[in-house]
């Protein structure tokens, strides 16, 4: 749904941060995927990390089509939690929202989420995604979030992610992704949802998150190991309860990434 010239005029401004390292394959589209929003109120920061590809040729390009681009690369490569936070202490918009570069978001995704932050008054607003494979074609289910979420929901079960979130910035405050940790974003979700913000989400598919050979959702035993850390470093849970909350975590994930019939 197309929203009026008059409606885009009274949407706040949305901080789109997206991280970017190696990224020539898929970073235009992931770009034309946020251009493609229906509402127009929008920055992105491409944070480039110190790409050895095109992918900075690539944005650059972009962004002098496009003056809400702006292409910001980094000193020395940071990795993406540091990169993430980089991006978070430049943006000025009432609300931030991330993209991977290798993610694309469906042109309602804005609108639909600032829709659920007025309704709900919301601090955190996530959505359904489909799940795709490096062509991106379906590789498994769509996954389908509930219309709410809270701590102990998301130690079971991951219902948002950094392309599928937007953030109130008032409400982040000063926090930011732990830089300790290979799930940083994971435990920047919890940190946030132990301070009490409100997680409201939109059963419908408004991204796509794509699964690659080598990406870090591919392996599962490493995401397993990682999440046993979480728990056990970030949030100090003793061994059983960390047991119990990875056994549950387990089962979700195998539901997740069942391939399509």
């Amino acid at each position: 749904m197309q929203t009026s010239d008059a409606g885009q005029r009274q949407m706040p401004l949305v901080s789109v941060i997206m991280p970017a390292y190696n990224s020539e394959t898929y970073i235009k589209s992931a770009i034309r995927s946020v251009q493609a929003q229906t509402v127009d109120n929008w920055e992105l920061l491409v944070l480039e990390d110190g790409s050895k590809d095109s992918t900075p040729e690539i944005v650059a390009k972009l962004a002098a089509e496009d003056e809400r681009i702006r292409l910001l690369p980094n000193e020395k490569n940071m990795g993406p939690a540091r990169t993430r936070n980089r991006g978070m202490d430049l943006c000025t918009g009432k609300y931030i929202a991330f993209l991977d570069s290798d993610d694309i978001w469906y042109p309602d995704k804005l609108e639909k989420q600032l829709a659920l932050a007025e309704e709900y008054e919301a601090d955190i607003m996530y959505c359904s995604y489909a799940i795709v494979d490096s062509q991106g074609k379906s590789r498994s289910a769509d996954f389908i979030v509930p219309p709410q979420a809270d701590l102990k929901y998301m130690l079971v079960k991951s219902v948002f992610s950094c392309s599928t979130a937007m953030l109130r910035r008032s409400s982040v405050g000063d926090s930011r992704f732990p830089v300790d940790f290979y799930h940083e974003d994971y435990a920047f979700w919890l940190s946030l949802l132990q301070k009490g913000l409100a997680a409201r989400g939109t059963p419908e598919v408004l991204a796509a998150y794509r699964v690659s050979e080598n990406s870090r959702a591919s392996n599962k035993l490493a995401s397993a190991v990682r999440r046993w850390h979480v728990y056990r470093k970030f949030l100090h849970y003793s061994v059983l309860r960390s047991a119990w909350y990875l056994s549950r975590y387990a089962f979700a994930g195998v539901l997740k990434y069942r391939k399509k019939q």
